[in-house]
């Protein structure tokens, strides 16, 4: 699985501890702090570069006799709190602590109890169901015990939202995209799974709730992981309707694009140009210049800006009507990578935050490029708190709100920002201002804005990892007429690193479509339908 090494925090009072952490940190310089005490050493991991899964060790050198038995003391449950949709279920985990510090998966093994039958019921294996009739905000507390050992009481609340398993993928992937196409249907493309994948597939939404299918939707010339997806307007690209750029084969970053044709036969739908990038990029950006500032600036042409990626200090701007063509290098930028670009209503592009792999060091700028290609960059406002692999949304006031992601000490955050492009009573144009934050601090999350009644306008983030939980199940919603955030009804799966889409048509129109990611099982094929 693709997933590096994180600790929010370990301390070796008792100079026996085992500490097992995982987390998305991926193509990182190493930045390890080291804290000796008289006899015993604790290690404490910030950034670790390269795959795989670290086991780290604290203990004591010296001395002798046999180890005490380890004992279980305590038992914890999650999600918690738990929020479920009428006539939905979810699956629970019991997760064990013990005397020796460590964690042990005990779902199938605890007594689980509900103190509120008529509202909820869980079975032996965590799954918790809600009948149908019950009424929203009916509540339950959900207990799991062990050896004489019970959990915290775990609040369930029921909420209209809710989240069902759909269909799964034919290929289990993370690090993919999914691309919401012109006809309602859904393109996933690439991702990792063991290795690169090349493959692509496509989401049908079926003619009643809940019954989507995939089918092949062909390989692309190069197996790629970690690169961006761009809808483009066919009309202007020979029919041509998604741009990837850049990525990983699993070895090199990538300087090559693929185009996908939707209406050309699975054998020949993809189409690779290489070496069009100034530089091979991973973790960059890429954002479809199209709005009228931009088409009227740039001759009539929808031009695609890429920023950034590993170590990149460049962009790129590239026009996919003329795919073969290499894409120009228009300006410098600070490195930076795992960022945000995000395209505001005027046709400017605003990038913020990132990692810069140079120095190293998590970043608190931002830049806005001009309508026009080839413009100046220009420095805006700083953020608050510099953060990687966080999210950023536009949302229908034109402001930008940022959230969660990684602060320049290692740990993952709660809090959240919005940028103002315009002037608002004593906020100047081009400020951050700190909103409310986020009850879960979550990475590797994703953030949608929804569009029908009664979420419109709210901002829905799921999933994610953090410190305690590296494979996130529960989702919150952000208002911004209250600048507060709420829960809402977890997913079936806690997963990171995976993509939702907002469904455009048939009859889960406005729910999003949740794809793979990397789970506690593994590399996931599940999907869902989040509402």
């Amino acid at each position: 699985m693709n997933i590096g090494n994180y600790c929010a925090s370990l301390h070796a009072s008792s100079c026996s501890h085992i500490v097992f952490c995982r987390s998305i940190l991926q193509h990182f310089d190493s930045m390890v702090e080291r804290l000796f005490k008289p006899g015993c050493q604790t290690i404490r991991t910030f950034f670790v570069s390269g795959l795989g899964i670290a086991l780290l060790l604290a203990g004591c050198g010296g001395g002798g006799g046999s180890a005490p038995p380890v004992a279980l003391r305590n038992i914890a449950i999650s999600p918690d709190p738990i929020f479920i949709g009428a006539g939905t279920s979810l699956n629970l985990r019991a997760t064990g602590s013990y005397s020796n510090g460590s964690t042990a998966d005990l779902t199938s093994s605890v007594t689980w109890k509900s103190d509120n039958l008529a509202v909820a019921t869980v079975g032996s294996t965590g799954l918790v169901t809600v009948g149908a009739s019950v009424l929203v905000t009916s509540t339950a507390h959900i207990s799991a015990t062990l050896s004489g050992i019970t959990s915290p009481l775990a609040l369930l609340t029921v909420t209209l939202a809710g989240s069902s398993s759909s269909n799964g993928l034919i290929t289990p992937r993370y690090d993919h995209t999914a691309t919401l196409l012109r006809d309602g249907t859904v393109l996933v493309a690439g991702g990792y799974n063991t290795v690169a994948l090349a493959s692509a597939e496509l989401y049908t939404p079926g003619a009643t709730t809940n019954t989507g299918t995939w089918t092949s939707a062909g390989n692309m010339g190069v197996a790629r992981r970690d690169h961006t997806a761009t809808l483009l307007n066919p009309a202007l690209t020979a029919g041509n309707e998604v741009l990837l750029i850049g990525g990983g084969d699993g070895l090199n970053d990538l300087s090559s694009v693929e185009l996908y044709n939707p209406a050309a036969p699975v054998l020949t739908a993809w189409t690779s140009y290489p070496n069009i990038l100034s530089t091979p990029r991973s973790y960059h950006t890429a954002t479809l210049l199209n709005k009228a500032a931009n088409t009227s600036a740039n001759g009539g042409k929808e031009l695609v800006l890429v920023v950034g990626g590993s170590i990149s200090s460049t962009a790129d701007i590239y026009d996919p009507a003329n795919p073969s063509s290499a894409a120009s290098a228009v300006a410098d930028i600070s490195p930076r990578y795992s960022h945000t670009a995000t395209l505001l209503n005027d046709g400017r592009v605003l990038v913020a935050g990132g990692f810069d792999s140079t120095t190293p060091a998590v970043l608190n700028t931002a830049e806005l490029f001009g309508p026009a290609a080839g413009s100046a960059v220009v420095a805006t406002g700083n953020l608050v708190t510099g953060r990687y692999l966080h999210s950023a949304t536009l949302l229908n006031d034109g402001r930008v709100l940022v959230a969660g992601g990684i602060d320049p000490a290692g740990y993952p955050l709660a809090s959240a920002e919005l940028y103002y492009p315009f002037a608002s009573g004593v906020v100047a144009a081009g400020s951050w201002v700190t909103t409310g934050g986020l009850a879960t601090a979550r990475f590797g999350h994703t953030a949608t804005l929804m569009t029908s009644p009664p979420n419109a306008g709210k901002v829905l983030v799921l999933g994610g990892r953090n410190a305690s939980d590296p494979n996130l199940s529960s989702a919150e919603l952000y208002d911004p007429a209250t600048g507060t955030w709420s829960g809402t009804a977890n997913l079936q799966f806690g997963r990171a690193v995976f993509t939702d889409t907002l469904l455009s048509t048939g009859p889960d129109a406005g729910s999003v479509l949740v794809v793979g990611g990397d789970g506690a099982a593994g590399t996931l094929s599940s999907v869902e339908l989040h509402w």
